[in-house]
């Protein structure tokens, strides 16, 4: 298991759940393509604060390279919300990106049946 990963799930054990904790493990989840898991994290990242941009955009993001394209999408919607509110351009920019590729792959109906 990942170094940093093993840290922080000793943190959460040990009772210290709180935003930063949830999201530094749905990040590193993420990175590491291990959906299930950074899901979990990043959405009780945004319940601790629904305002934090970057939690929304990496559930978005997880959300997206795991399939959930519904999800994903209403998760980059709020990124883009929260992010502008918060004057957060760079945050709003990648959400804009992704939300194009879930439109995209929302869009392609696949191979054609031959």
């Amino acid at each position: 298991m990942n170094p940093l990963i093993q840290r922080l799930e000793k943190m959460l054990e040990a009772g210290n759940d709180n935003l930063l904790l949830r999201f530094g493990l749905g990040k590193a989840y993420a990175e590491l393509q291990q959906y299930d898991q950074a899901i979990s994290h990043l959405e009780q990242a945004v319940l601790f604060d629904a305002m934090h941009s970057s939690s929304w955009f990496w559930l978005g993001r997880t959300q997206y390279e795991h399939g959930r394209l519904d999800d994903a999408e209403k998760s980059l919607e709020k990124a883009v919300e929260v992010a502008t509110e918060k004057g957060d351009s760079q945050t709003v920019k990648m959400a804009q990106v992704f939300l194009r590729r879930v439109e995209k792959q929302g869009n392609d109906p696949g191979p054609a049946d031959n």
